[in-house]
């Protein structure tokens, strides 16, 4: 019998010249960090687990672009992300792998991509903002927006512009800017011009000057969240903008005020605005609301908890105007809540839970 070496040796020989291309890839991993240059125009993936730099001020999209759970986005120094006529964003993290856009500053998320060490830390304001100028149907949910709100003309960090509309869920908005822009209070989600089918639930604003403001039209329910571990926002509020409402909406939030800024905002014929319960309303200097149909179409005016107010009022709802105790209510700080009865003579209403309106206020 032969020995077993002498029928080992020449397979093993065979085996060695064997090219081994169905077990090994030769092609190199790419590289985990992309810098981007140029615009996007035809539809595209940004892929999870990659940290993508933005380096130039503006970067347009033109087209759909997806973007993976897991995906860190740094913006440079003033840089922002501005959607055109086709342009759309699909950004759905998840809990586990959330979808980061932040400064080119955070160590803290992709690493040190500035290559720096040390010497600079992020900051509110460093990067621009993410402008959805008229798009339809863009979707973030599981994101964070960190850092942003550097435009001196638009201190957003999203910016739902133009009558766009968006879904935003389960999303977190922190260390931002926002603020106080000739008399209007621009919030980090800035939807102040979004269509009125944009939707806001399960998100959570924290460290920013202002958290938010809506479109009048806009319906807000009872799940988002204005701090985190004890950090809040200096003007911790939900801002309305607008002075039409055509179409049944709901104000539901309960732990921060809703605050109308505009001379007067009008419940159209018809139309109801419906109230949750602990639901206060704070009135800007000399702002008011009429409601065209009367107290009927005020759902929960009376509610248990639910106030009308000034924006000077710090104890409903906390110091939502962030100035500390640099100004107190008074009487006729707004000037009240015009019950229209449009088929017939209106008035003000004179309910307990009305406060500092003006007592006398002028004759419609």
């Amino acid at each position: 019998m032969k020995r077993l070496e002498s029928y080992i040796l020449p397979f093993i020989i065979l085996l060695i010249g064997i090219p081994f291309t169905s077990c090994f890839d030769p092609t190199p991993t790419r590289d985990s960090v992309v810098t981007l240059s140029s615009d996007i125009t035809s539809s595209t993936t940004w892929e999870g687990d990659k940290t993508y730099i933005i380096d130039k001020d503006n970067l347009y999209i033109d087209a759909q672009l997806t973007i993976e759970p897991g995906t860190t986005i740094k913006i440079m120094s003033g840089g922002n992300v501005i959607l055109r006529t086709n342009g759309n964003i699909t950004a759905n993290g998840t809990n586990a792998k959330p979808i980061v856009f932040t400064s080119i500053k955070d160590d803290s998320h992709g690493d040190d991509t500035n290559k720096d060490g040390d010497n600079t830390i992020p900051a509110a304001g460093d990067w621009g903002c993410i402008n959805l100028n008229g798009s339809q149907n863009s979707e973030f949910s599981y994101c964070q927006f960190l850092y942003g709100g550097r435009d001196n003309t638009n201190p957003a960090t999203v910016d739902v512009s133009s009558e766009a509309t968006a879904k935003f869920d389960n999303c977190t908005f922190a260390y931002n800017s926002g603020g106080l822009l000739n008399n209007m209070y621009i919030g980090v989600l800035n939807a102040s011009n979004a269509n009125k089918n944009t939707t806001v639930t399960n998100c959570r604003f924290y460290g920013n000057k202002v958290p938010m403001t809506i479109n009048a039209e806009m319906s807000i329910d009872n799940s988002n969240s204005f701090s985190n571990e004890g950090t809040s926002n200096k003007c911790n509020g939900i801002f309305v903008s607008g002075s039409n409402v055509s179409s049944d909406i709901s104000w539901l939030e309960d732990e921060v005020a809703f605050v109308v800024t505009a001379t007067d905002i009008v419940i159209g014929i018809n139309t109801k605005l419906t109230l949750g319960n602990n639901v206060v309303i704070k009135f800007a200097e000399h702002s008011s609301m009429t409601v065209m149909s009367g107290e009927g179409c005020l759902i929960n005016h009376d509610g248990p908890g639910v106030f009308f107010t000034s924006l000077k009022d710090d104890e409903h709802l906390g110091d939502t105007n962030g100035d500390g105790n640099a100004t107190v209510p008074s009487a006729a700080d707004w000037t009240g809540i015009y019950l229209d009865n449009w088929k017939s003579s209106g008035r003000f209403a004179d309910w307990d839970n009305i406060l500092y309106n003006d007592p006398h206020p002028p004759v419609k």
